[in-house]
């Protein structure tokens, strides 16, 4: 028998058009297949099947249809709820938003010890979201809490605030704020470092200053990825459960309750676990067009 020599075979072999069979290809999908289905659609599909049923814990009693939906949909609780969860989402959004932005355009113009200063910002982001609920249960407590000490030192009163109803929800969005914003300092200051320097050399030559750098230059570079990072931080918000558990536990009176919140509080003290699988079912369609519009704008941005 003759042998085929060493570099003959590799040629031969890097030269099969052939495209692998189905066995091949199912054998290097099924497992991500498996995962898939095992821990996002099956769990899915049971909410959805238990928000058309009546139940009593896990046990399926009857089908009822929509009239679950009806139901939660259109009771006074669950309109308090939306509202929180919009004041929640879009109000931890005009904080944390502008915040990172400037932080990021701030870091751009240090010329010494942007590193340090940068490490330090994203302290908050890198700490736990049950670290950071402690941390600020203590700055903000009534009795011994830096912050309540320093509104005394000036005069105020600094009252239960986060057990005032009418500042709890304030509280947590700032708070919610200041862990979040180094996310968007760091996809605004990569954003940044991706406009060219030619462009602001041909900005200062025809005259303009920080106003056209900004207008020119700055905006239209940066807009695309503020509002990728805007919908992604919607998307986490409306998800988030532990710092509203940690600061609050969904009250004073339910003024800090979300949508995510009630499902999380209601699975554990509900008989029936129909209407926390029909809030589940409108969290997973508005996160749906959530994602669907990130993927629009991330699938633009890269083109």
């Amino acid at each position: 028998m003759n042998a085929i020599p060493y570099g003959q075979a590799a040629t031969v072999a890097q030269a099969d058009p052939r495209p692998p069979g189905f066995w091949t290809r199912f054998a290097w999908f099924a497992p991500a297949v498996a995962v898939l289905l095992a821990v996002t659609l099956y769990p899915t599909a049971v909410v959805l099947w238990l928000s058309v049923h009546r139940t009593r814990l896990y046990d399926v009693v009857e089908g009822v249809g929509l009239a679950n939906y009806v139901s939660v949909i259109t009771s006074p609780a669950f309109l308090e709820l939306s509202l929180n969860s919009l004041l929640y989402v879009f109000g931890a959004l005009a904080v944390v938003l502008p915040v990172g932005l400037a932080c990021a355009l701030a870091l751009q113009n240090i010329a010494r010890g942007a590193a340090y200063v940068r490490t330090l910002l994203l302290l908050p982001w890198t700490l736990s979201m049950g670290v950071v609920g402690c941390f600020w249960l203590w700055l903000l407590n009534p009795s011994y809490g830096p912050m309540s000490y320093l509104m005394r030192s000036l005069g105020m009163e600094p009252g239960l605030m986060l057990g005032d109803p009418s500042l709890a929800l304030i509280l947590v969005i700032l708070v919610t704020a200041w862990w979040s914003f180094p996310y968007v300092m760091v996809m605004m200051s990569a954003s940044l470092q991706s406009i060219p320097a030619e462009l602001y050399e041909a900005i200062d030559i025809d005259g303009g200053g920080l106003r056209a750098r900004l207008r020119h230059a700055v905006w239209p570079h940066i807009a695309p990825t503020l509002g990728s990072t805007a919908l992604a931080l919607g998307i986490l918000y409306l998800t988030l459960i532990t710092l509203i558990l940690v600061l609050t536990g969904g009250g004073p009176l339910g003024s800090t309750a979300t949508w995510s919140f009630e499902v999380f509080s209601s699975a554990f003290r509900s008989v029936d676990l129909s209407p926390s699988s029909v809030i589940s079912v409108v969290v997973l369609a508005v996160n749906l067009f959530l994602g669907y519009l990130y993927t629009r704008l991330t699938g633009r941005v890269s083109g």
